[in-house]
């Protein structure tokens, strides 16, 4: 893992969720910021991921993907749930690049491989310096 990897990681420890959104089933993520300021950071996940508490698969991708209004809303009630949660533990698995997000109260998020040639499964962007890390299957870019 390159050290920009590994800083911006670390850098996001403890940074707390403010917004979630859903574009199609391509979870957004917020933290300490909110969509279109010039500060902290957004977690792109697409095109697969689940969010799941120690005990239980709570929603995921497939879910989100959902042309209707009431599916939609239940599954943001859902993911509403890290609002104000920090992250406790970034990881980014070797083999498949999946990340894995945990959060305070035992709440996590992971990508997860459904097509090895995927080119995005996940962006971390830096807001502020417009850096990003784009992980898919098979490589981490740093843009």
């Amino acid at each position: 893992m390159s050290k920009l990897i590994k800083d911006i990681t670390s850098i996001l420890l403890n940074q707390s969720v403010q917004v979630v959104r859903l574009v199609g089933n391509s979870l957004i993520l917020y933290l300490n910021c909110h969509p279109g300021e010039k500060k902290g950071f957004s977690l792109w996940l697409e095109p697969v991921w689940n969010f799941k508490s120690d005990i239980e698969v709570i929603t995921g991708s497939r879910q989100a993907q959902t042309e209707d209004e009431e599916e939609h809303k239940i599954v943001m009630d859902k993911l509403n749930r890290i609002i104000n949660k920090k992250i406790t533990e970034i990881n980014i698995e070797a083999i498949s690049n999946d990340l894995i997000i945990r959060f305070e109260d035992r709440y996590f998020i992971s990508t997860f491989v459904s097509d090895p040639n995927d080119e995005e499964s996940w962006i971390i962007r830096d807001l502020k310096t417009g850096i990003r890390l784009i992980g898919n299957p098979k490589s981490i870019k740093e843009i």
